[in-house]
């Protein structure tokens, strides 16, 4: 056996293991993606606007849009905090999926710009999970959270049948 016949074996074996992982997590993005169309499609849209997305409104613009998503997650917490919740488990298989996948090889700055996007991937998805955090512990929020997943378990149950 030569010293590059155990470095090929190890390729292979992070191969087969990677090829598994991205399968492995393309069923999970798929069951991810089936959750939120059965839950979230019969409802209307959560709104969400980028804080950087704001930037180029008036501040008027600004204080309607904000006022509005506000106003939605008040009246629909639980199914505010699935949206985001779900969002924010999407992304993160995403930066997953990226980190297995990356290339053996690559140039300082490829290295550089990559780590600086998984890390802006990782921060959005950490702010789509706060914002669930939020919806949840707002304390002018308008209904039951028992109420409303048993609500959303009984979409569940109807369209199975």
């Amino acid at each position: 056996m030569t010293k590059s016949q155990p470095a090929k074996k190890k390729a292979k074996k992070f191969m087969t293991t990677s090829s598994t992982s991205l399968d492995l997590l393309e069923k999970a993005v798929d069951a991810l993606e089936q959750a939120a169309h059965h839950i979230l499609d019969s409802e209307p849209d959560v709104p969400f606007t980028a804080p950087t997305d704001l930037l180029s409104l008036s501040p008027n613009e600004e204080e309607r849009i904000r006022s509005d998503e506000t106003a939605s997650y008040r009246t629909r917490p639980t199914l505010s905090a699935i949206h985001f919740c779900l969002a924010s488990s999407m992304a993160t298989l995403a930066i997953c999926h990226s980190l297995i996948e990356q290339p053996v090889t690559q140039s300082p700055s490829e290295r550089e710009r990559r780590w600086k996007k998984l890390a802006s991937d990782a921060k959005t998805a950490g702010r789509a999970a706060y914002r669930a955090a939020l919806a949840l512990s707002d304390p002018a929020a308008n209904e039951s959270l028992g109420d409303q997943g048993a609500m959303t378990a009984q979409r569940s149950t109807d369209s199975k049948e």
